[in-house]
């Protein structure tokens, strides 16, 4: 008989995010072993996009810690992510640049708003584990991830090759790789938005592309060219297609004909959650009681600009 950890020291299952791989040891086996084939696939995804490979400990380097991040999926499924401690990483050893540009939210919303009056078609996608494709330039090393270290190489650790998830120029890496291969698909970047991409066909129909890390919107007046543009972003990268948007940057999209409208409400709902608010008065807007907007009547007058 296997001994099961008493009712009260299994771990907090209100917040999945905050375990450690210790507190999946202490669940019962069955949902031992959920969680750790949610750990290998996601070791099995890092060795085949060759994130990283086993060698020899070298002597006078730093190697950064790691650790396992839990969650469960709206649809029930267990996701296990490895996440480097990228606070250990050394700044000009380990990284030097570390800003990673995104698109502007004022720029989103424009888009919408002009896919909106011009009857524009819009679809969407998001790349799966972005970050791992994005090649690193510096010579990182990482230990072994708790619970697979491989038996008999206990003392190797792991050469990054990949940007993995918590290091610091992940984003920066990802970024550039996107940006290349945005490039070799025929786009070309907005100098003003780092996260905006324009095509145009031989014919001059265009077709957008909002990128915010590894969410993206495709959008233009030629809906097959769209998804003609689209389908081939979708060879480069392993990606999930969402088809018509619904959300965008926790903005909630709703099409009605030549009609978007765009909210919050879901995210507001959580952070009302999170503070303990749910129940809190409600006020339709933050003007004063007693306000009446009335209309301007002036004239508006031109400034001059001087050179």
């Amino acid at each position: 008989m296997k001994a099961v950890p008493p009712v009260d020291d299994l771990p907090d299952t209100s917040n999945v995010r905050e375990w450690t791989y210790r507190d999946i040891t202490r669940l019962p086996p069955a949902e031992q072993k959920e969680w750790k084939a949610a750990c290998q696939e996601e070791l099995e995804a890092l060795q085949r996009r060759k994130v990283f490979e086993l060698v020899d400990r070298p002597k006078g380097r730093k190697v950064i810690k790691n650790r396992w991040v839990f969650d469960v999926k709206s649809d029930g499924r267990k996701k296990a992510r490895l996440v480097a401690k990228g606070f250990s990483q050394v700044e000009g050893v380990d990284y030097d640049q570390i800003f990673s540009p995104v698109v502007r939210f004022e720029t989103v919303r424009l888009i919408l708003a002009l896919s909106a009056l011009e009857n524009w078609h819009i679809t969407g996608l998001d790349v799966r584990n972005a970050y791992l494709y994005g090649k690193l330039e510096e010579e990182i090393y990482m230990e072994q991830p708790e619970g697979f270290v491989a038996k008999g190489q206990e003392r190797k650790v792991l050469r990054l090759l990949r940007a993995l998830y918590g290091l610091k120029q992940a984003g920066l890496a990802w970024w550039r790789t996107l940006n290349e291969s945005m490039k070799e698909l025929g786009f070309k970047r907005l100098v003003s938005d780092a996260g905006l991409f324009i095509f145009r066909d031989k014919n001059g129909l265009p077709v957008i592309v909002v990128v915010y890390v590894d969410d993206a919107l495709f959008c233009g007046p030629n809906k097959a060219l769209v998804e003609k543009m689209k389908a081939k972003f979708m060879e480069k990268w392993e990606c999930r297609d969402l088809g018509e948007p619904k959300e965008f940057l926790r903005m909630r999209i709703q099409r009605s004909g030549s009609t978007i409208r765009i909210d919050q409400c879901a995210y507001l709902e959580k952070v009302l959650q999170r503070c303990g608010m749910q129940n809190a008065k409600s006020a339709p807007t933050p003007l004063p009681a007693g306000y009446h907007p009335m209309p301007n009547t002036g004239t508006a007058v031109m400034r001059q600009t001087h050179p």
